[in-house]
């Protein structure tokens, strides 16, 4: 394009095009290109949205530079706009350079430049950064017109950005390529030369964020590190955030302010925002769970209202009955002031199915739990865990499915940071509820490791002869069972159960419910006749000392006559184990877990008792429900296949029973390992199978 010159009457400016007004901020050392950030060439406003961080400036720059470089617009308006003046003043300072107006009259001036965009036919591209809020740009919006651009860069998700020819472009964290790629870059620019295995470690640790990639990569060079003694640092809990960064003055890239404080506007504009106070606290309460998905009603449920109760209403009536209490902070103010951290870019809320998720960055959580003081984190962590509570799935058969596992892992993620906290502030059960979920989904060894984790933590805080710690211990052992340690399972039950005896008393439903699990455990390892005996005992405190116990009483009825029948397997025992199971069956309903348990057992009995088509015919019912229920893949599930199976190879079908066997052994090997109990006994009846040495 060649420069010409245009002029404005006798005494208007005189200026050469391609022209620019305000100043572009200096590229970034070792700017990273983005893969995912342009949209079609057709869209003529772009709307850059993002967490702070994320290098929205940045790209808006490279995307002014190019028009520079290229000559593709005429005019390129840089304006920082942080407010309305701010605004103003720019474009009325861009009026006097392209067609001379006085910018001291400042209305005329801004609506001189913007009729001036909508008539002229010269190529323009404004950049509007950093937007703080979409009201300053009211009337002030670049016309929409085919030889213009304007490019927005905002925290905002507001509805009132989008608009005629407007398209929004979702500004996330660098890729992981992308990260290595800065880092790598970054650190050789920086003089460190030496390979650091531990960049993409870093990389992940920081989410990927520009800004904070750029201030640790800053701070490394400054302190001569390597990037696993960052990471060192970086987990120590007794530092903070801002403590990792290079001070204000040695910041890189003419960054205003470290990673710790660039979102703090954010978020009190966002807890401006109506309604008014909310915002914070409910930041503060998604600061502890789990980044990548936590459940919007976790964030809104009377729990947590409760929790914003507290922080945000300075004053609350004494004489207000607590029923009424909530009335306060109504369900949807506290959705509201979600949708307001999502506005501002703080989290991001999603339907995912029938769930509605909500994300939040890492560091951004850092951030906040390090602004809180100790009494303040324990006491919102305690808050948080009933929050959990109150929304977790309800029954057995809900915690094998995905969305129990959500629950799972925000309980981890709050017992990541919290767990050294919540003792002194009863603030643990929500841990001792999600380690047992694991197991009731078929991840015993995963409830083991957490419940040794907890009584460790139990003893400590609690002491050795709390009742918790000794709930906890008996939990401790009774997984153990399905995980194949039958000596720790038999130890820890055993300790439990003569702590609580000795607490209680052996009529006491805690002991009762212990010594339970000790029946069930000799039954398991070849005593019937006493697990038998126990669970008549047990059945007989029931009735004595517990008769509104009804479904105990059935089920330690039930257990009493399988293990009777297990000791003396013959035929009349299924009769009397059949109208246990009916009692059972009337106290849960069929497809309950201890009702299906059960008929599990009373299949067993029956083949045992020499009926195979019945107990046959009884496993491929009770499969059914458990692949329904629970999943192929779930360890009970797993028994009842090699059960049907090995009674299928007893009576005869042995062919369909070795391709069955065979399955539950490759299902096995990859869910429980080679060295599980479980499955070297499958692969022995596997290869009894093949050898021909089935006995019916």
């Amino acid at each position: 394009m060649e420069n010409v010159y245009y002029g404005v009457g006798a005494t208007g400016p005189r200026i050469e095009w391609p022209h620019m007004v305000g100043v572009l901020p200096p590229e970034a050392h070792c700017f990273q290109p983005r893969e995912a950030t342009a949209p079609e060439s057709s869209a003529r406003c772009r709307i850059l949205s993002g967490l702070g961080g994320v290098g929205k400036t940045q790209l808006a720059a490279r995307w002014a530079r190019e028009a520079q470089w290229t000559e593709a617009v005429d005019l390129l308006v840089w304006v920082t706009a942080a407010t309305r003046e701010s605004v103003e003043a720019a474009y009325a300072q861009a009026a006097h350079e392209v067609d001379g107006v006085d910018p001291a009259d400042l209305r005329q001036a801004v609506d001189h430049f913007l009729g001036w965009l909508q008539r002229t036919r010269r190529s323009w591209m404004i950049v509007l950064d950093d937007l703080t809020d979409p009201a300053d740009l009211r009337g002030l919006w670049p016309p929409d017109r085919p030889r213009g651009q304007v490019v927005v860069t905002t925290r905002r998700r507001d509805a009132a950005l989008l608009g005629q020819g407007r398209t929004v472009v979702d500004v996330t964290p660098f890729t992981p390529d992308e990260s290595l790629a800065y880092l790598h870059t970054k650190l050789a620019a920086h003089g460190c030369v030496r390979p650091d295995p531990d960049v993409p470690e870093l990389a992940a640790e920081l989410g990927h964020l520009p800004l904070a990639l750029a201030q640790a990569a800053a701070y490394i060079a400054d302190q001569g590190l390597m990037c696993g003694q960052y990471l060192t640092r970086l987990r120590d809990r007794r530092r903070s955030l801002t403590d990792l960064v290079p001070e204000h003055g040695g910041l890189p890239d003419d960054h205003r302010e470290t990673v710790a404080a660039v979102w703090e506007l954010s978020v009190e504009r966002a807890d401006q925002m109506r309604p008014r106070g909310l915002a914070r606290p409910l930041l503060e309460l998604a600061s502890v769970l789990d980044s990548n998905g936590i459940p919007s009603c976790v964030l809104t449920n009377e729990a947590a209202r409760a929790y914003l109760l507290a922080m945000a209403v300075p004053e609350i009536p004494e004489d207000l009955p607590d029923d009424e209490l909530l009335t306060l902070v109504p369900a949807e103010s506290a959705a509201d002031a979600l949708r307001c951290l999502n506005r501002l870019s703080l989290i991001s809320v999603a339907d995912e199915g029938e769930e509605q998720i909500v994300r939040v960055h890492a560091l951004v959580q850092r951030v906040v739990r390090e602004s809180l003081d100790p009494e303040h984190f324990a006491e919102m962590a305690h808050s948080v865990g009933s929050c959990l509570l109150l929304d977790w799935p309800r029954g057995t058969y809900a915690q094998s499915h995905p969305r129990a596992q959500l629950f799972r892992d925000n309980a981890d993620a709050l017992y990541a940071v919290a767990k050294d906290v919540v003792w002194a502030v009863d603030g643990y059960y929500v841990f001792i509820h999600s380690a047992g979920t694991y197991g009731h989904a078929g991840m015993a060894a995963k409830a083991v490791t957490q419940f040794k984790d907890l009584y460790e933590a139990a003893v400590r805080h609690l002491g050795v002869d709390h009742p918790n710690t000794i709930d906890i211990q008996s939990l401790m052992g009774h997984w153990q069972i399905p995980g194949g340690n039958v000596d720790g399972a038999a130890v820890d039950l055993i300790s439990a159960y003569q702590a609580t005896r000795d607490k209680y008393g052996e009529e006491h439903l805690a002991t009762i419910e212990i010594a339970g699990h000790l029946a069930r455990l000799m039954g398991d390892t070849g005593s019937p006749a006493a697990a038998a005996y126990t669970f008549e005992r047990l059945s007989h405190l029931l009735q004595v000392h517990h008769p509104e116990e009804r479904g105990r009483i059935a089920e330690g009825r039930f257990q009493a006559a399988f293990w009777t029948g297990m000791a003396h397997p013959e035929a009349d025992h299924i009769g009397v184990l059949a109208e246990r199971y009916t009692e059972l069956r009337a106290e849960f309903g069929a497809e309950s877990e201890i009702v299906v348990s059960a008929a599990h057992n009373l299949a067993s009995l029956r083949a045992e008792c020499g009926d195979l088509e019945g107990a046959i015919d009884a496993f491929e019912g009770v499969l059914r429900i458990e692949v329904a229920t629970r999943g192929e893949d779930h360890p009970e599930t797993l028994v009842t296949r090699h059960n049907l199976a090995t009674y299928r190879a007893r009576a005869g079908d042995v062919a369909r029973a070795v391709d069955e066997l065979a399955a539950v052994l490759d299902d096995r090997r990859r869910i429980l390992g080679d060295e599980h109990p479980a499955t070297a006994n499958t692969l022995r009846e596997l290869r009894e199978c093949r050898d021909g040495q089935v006995s019916p």
